[in-house]
């Protein structure tokens, strides 16, 4: 079921984005941050700390997969400000852990002005993650990136229950998400 939502985001994607073989269109000059991301999200419901986390890493590696054209030279991010690492409970942006560590529980739905950046392309690329994995819980978007090869590389030998700070690699996301 989990991963026939990542099967049905990259047929979405490349039915919107990938028209006639040609590449996606990149969208420069719009840059956001870890928190415009979250906040997009937050936007469209109250949602758990754990799912908050899962959409933002996923909309990060999809980027990643889609803007680039060549895994040893990642130049094209959705945002600067952080990276994602693999905790026990899947990839967390640390940043954005320590921002909602209060909320552990359910971060509120967000009712201010999003960033005007989020707009265009960056919006649609954010409402087609939204409408792929925004339907699943935190709990299924964790057991889905558990299965997924980014997170289980950075793991490395590292037992599913001990916690890790091992930063997953973009390189990883990159061949990984395209080659779904």
């Amino acid at each position: 079921m989990l991963k026939k939502g990542i099967v049905s985001f990259t047929n979405l994607w490349y039915s919107i984005f990938r028209i006639d073989g040609r590449s996606v269109k990149k969208m420069e000059g719009e840059r956001v941050t870890v928190f415009d991301v979250a906040n997009f999200f937050r936007s469209k419901e109250s949602m758990t700390h754990k799912k908050l986390q899962k959409l933002v890493y996923y909309a990060y590696a999809w980027y990643i997969a889609l803007y680039n054209e060549d895994m040893n030279d990642i130049v094209d991010r959705l945002f600067e400000n952080c990276h994602f690492e693999a905790w026990i409970h899947g990839p967390v942006c640390p940043e954005l852990y320590h921002k909602y560590s209060n909320n552990y529980g359910v971060v509120d739905k967000y009712r201010g002005a999003l960033n005007k950046n989020i707009s265009g392309e960056i919006k649609k690329f954010l409402e087609s993650i939204y409408k792929t994995f925004g339907k699943y819980t935190g709990d299924e978007l964790e057991v889905m990136s558990h299965s997924e090869m980014p997170w289980q590389n950075a793991r490395d030998t590292t037992p599913a229950y001990e916690p890790s700070n091992k930063t997953i690699l973009e390189r990883d996301m990159f061949i990984y998400y395209n080659n779904l």
